[in-house]
């Protein structure tokens, strides 16, 4: 459907109007021209309004058409056009079938005044919602013209259209039509949906991904306890929770012994310094309709049983490990519960998860993970991890 009220020289479309403006011609003309059609002729002839345009329109284009045109007042005309496609079907379904091949300009006296009949028939049921003014010269030279394009199908079978030309200033002013919904959120407040949520994140080394152990605490120095964000569709917002408690954890020893130069960590590879950004995400928490618009308002909510649900630590789109959310002080951790294989796939590493409990007392020392010392050595077998997997931030490499 063509926009109306356009302004095509600012190609702009008047959004507030389209519909306001549809909803009537919809309502008094589209309807009425309908039954006009089916009081008239009496026959199965559905018609589907299928554009609105002050435009020359390109539907008009390619066909022959009768036109009637109505004189309403001393400048005011309105157009009734039927494409010879639907005339010609028109006049089969009411006068018989001809034998000879039709063509719009051989049609009889018969042919033409039942045709004329019917364009009077369909603007005598219009014109109660048109306004009968006079406008002066100056003015008619900048009025406009709706078009209204119809489609026609005779017996379920496309059959042609017809156009309505109306006068724009014969449209009434359209009055916004205030519609009381139906429902509020509240009737639906306890569906449930599917959310992703993001507890924070932190800048890691890749040696440092390499050698997470189960039990190590991931600290996410990019967190707030008080603060999540939701996910959707590649957008992120940011809303207030009440943190829980019962993820606090107590560690004495939160930092790791300094890094010593040997000749091993001088010799490191030069890829182990490269920071990437790893992610604390929940996959698929459920949250009813109730608290994603207490989200939207801003209001500080209780997650409740999110909690309960394992955490992932991605590095772009590559899950590296599993675990569960605690607090440090004023920042979320995750405490490292399985290693994924690296590559396989979210339903692989779901399958191949570990249930597997830490003690909390049990690598104290690694909380800060992304900066632990006793980490910088590589375990055996790493040679072969693929730093290719994860993009990183240092172009010059």
């Amino acid at each position: 459907m063509t926009a109306l009220n356009s302004d095509i020289s600012k190609n702009k479309i008047n959004t507030v109007n389209l519909f306001k403006d549809y909803h009537w011609f919809d309502t008094n003309i589209y309807k009425n021209v309908q039954n006009s059609v089916d009081e008239f002729f009496q026959k199965d002839i559905k018609l589907r309004l299928i554009e609105i345009s002050k435009d020359e329109s390109i539907l008009m284009y390619g066909d022959e058409y009768f036109v009637n045109q109505i004189p309403v007042t001393k400048n005011a005309v309105i157009k009734v056009k039927i494409s010879s496609e639907l005339v010609s079907s028109i006049l089969d379904m009411t006068l018989g079938g001809s034998d000879t091949p039709f063509k719009l300009n051989n049609l009889t006296d018969i042919e033409a005044m039942l045709l004329k009949s019917f364009t009077l028939f369909v603007y005598k049921n219009i014109q109660e919602y048109l306004n009968k003014i006079e406008l002066n010269k100056k003015e008619l030279e900048t009025s406009k013209e709706y078009k209204l394009t119809f489609y026609a199908q005779c017996n379920s079978i496309h059959s042609g259209k017809i156009i309505i030309t109306i006068p724009d200033y014969m449209i009434p002013e359209i009055e916004d039509k205030i519609i009381k919904p139906r429902y509020s959120i509240n009737d639906f407040k306890n569906t449930e949906v599917d959310v992703k949520l993001s507890a924070g994140s932190a800048k890691i080394a890749l040696n440092e991904i390499k050698t997470i152990e189960e039990g190590d605490i991931i600290l996410l120095d990019n967190s707030n306890i008080n603060q999540m964000s939701i996910l959707w569709d590649n957008n992120k917002a940011d809303f207030n929770i009440a943190p829980n408690p019962s993820l606090i954890i107590n560690i004495d020893n939160t930092g790791g012994k300094e890094m010593e130069e040997t000749a091993n960590t001088k010799s490191q590879n030069m890829w182990d310094s490269i920071l990437v950004d790893i992610v604390a995400e929940f996959d698929n928490v459920k949250l009813t309709l109730g608290e994603l618009k207490q989200i939207s308002e801003g209001l500080v909510i209780d997650l409740g049983s999110v909690y309960e649900n394992k955490i992932k630590l991605r590095v772009e789109n590559q899950v590296v490990a599993t675990g569960e959310l605690v607090i440090l002080n004023d920042r979320y951790g995750v405490r490292v519960e399985n290693i994924t294989k690296a590559g396989a796939s979210d339903t692989e590493q779901n399958r191949a998860a570990k249930k597997q409990k830490i003690p909390e007392k049990q690598n104290a020392s690694a909380a800060s993970a992304p900066n632990k010392a006793n980490s910088a050595q590589p375990k055996e077998g790493d040679e072969n991890f693929n730093y290719s997997d994860f993009e990183v931030e240092d172009e010059s490499i």
